[in-house]
């Protein structure tokens, strides 16, 4: 008769700790048998189950109770808007003070060394730096000033906008004040002379990354700065919120990602509202992720200096 795999509990977690494990009751070879995928010292993950970085965060919050999440980690599990090519959870940041026991050194951890005078905040069930901080953790990263900008725009959004509306009192994340007070808490830190070159071009009520984006390429084209989300009146007293715009030219920019497409009742409600816009006496430029590339922003700026020109 042939011998029975050790199986596992239907309703234990993705990862578990040793310790959760005993309190289970569980078998040395439960723990360690083929069902099981050994993360690190002391941690496993059901071998069924996909990788959930959360799961994992709050075994090593377990692990680790002085630790303090950070970086890029920090950063993704507060929302902010970071390239595609960032690995924020692999490995995943984790800090602790020299008081509470160092760098940590666990396989599948970066671990770094946490100043005693951090800003921690409670995220989820989780100790994690506050926003402000990681920000200027990432100016220490290779990320581009770009993407760092737009980081920092992500702070910054709107209670009232989209991702407040997802997440309801969670935005904005921060102020540029605090972030400036965070800056005097970190002298000399590797990176604060970009992230303080980055505050001046941070603003309040970017609803996206792309948006981000958009507005410093345009910038750097050598247009003058549009502003973010304004509250246009037309005639007929409808409000409407265009992404970037010259209000004095009667100028905007949509920027138009993949959804405005795909839902038929957003692409209703866009075509409507540029339809009001038009009405006004505005110019509509409407943006898609394509023109981010090399030949389709050519194209763009062609197509503004266009629009600068007819109101000249």
């Amino acid at each position: 008769m042939p011998r029975r795999r050790p199986t596992l509990p239907q309703d234990l977690p993705t990862y578990f700790s040793a310790s959760q494990a005993r309190q289970r009751g569980l078998r040395r070879k439960q723990v360690n048998g083929p069902a099981t995928v050994i993360v690190s010292q002391g941690i496993r993950m059901r071998k069924i189950d996909s990788p959930d970085p959360w799961h994992l965060a709050a075994v090593l919050q377990e692990v680790h109770p002085e630790g303090v999440f950070s970086h890029v980690s920090a950063a993704d599990m507060w929302g902010m808007w970071l390239p595609l090519n960032v690995r924020a959870h692999d490995p995943i940041h984790l800090s602790k003070t020299r008081q509470s026991g160092g760098s940590p050194r666990r396989k599948g951890v970066q671990g770094h060394v946490l100043p005693a005078a951090a800003l921690i905040r409670t995220h989820r069930g989780l100790r994690v730096t506050s926003p402000a901080w990681t920000w200027f953790d990432l100016a220490g990263t290779l990320m581009t000033d770009e993407n760092l900008i737009a980081a920092g725009d992500s702070l910054l959004q709107r209670h009232d906008g989209p991702s407040g509306q997802r997440q309801p009192g969670m935005h904005p994340l921060a102020t540029l004040a605090e972030l400036q007070h965070t800056a005097e808490l970190r002298p000399g830190i590797r990176g604060l002379r970009r992230a303080t070159d980055a505050l001046d071009r941070i603003r309040a009520g970017v609803d996206s990354h792309p948006e981000s984006v958009l507005r410093q390429r345009i910038v750097d084209a050598g247009f003058p700065e549009p502003t973010v989300n304004p509250s246009v009146r037309l005639a007929d007293g409808t409000v409407l919120r265009p992404d970037l715009a010259w209000s004095h030219l009667k100028i905007c920019i949509q920027y138009e990602g993949d959804h405005h497409r795909t839902d038929k009742d957003q692409f209703r409600r866009d075509t409507g509202r540029d339809r009001s816009l038009q009405s006004g006496g505005w110019i509509v430029l409407r943006v898609t992720g394509e023109m981010l590339t090399k030949s389709g922003w050519d194209r763009f700026v062609q197509d503004l200096s266009l629009a600068w020109a007819s109101r000249a």
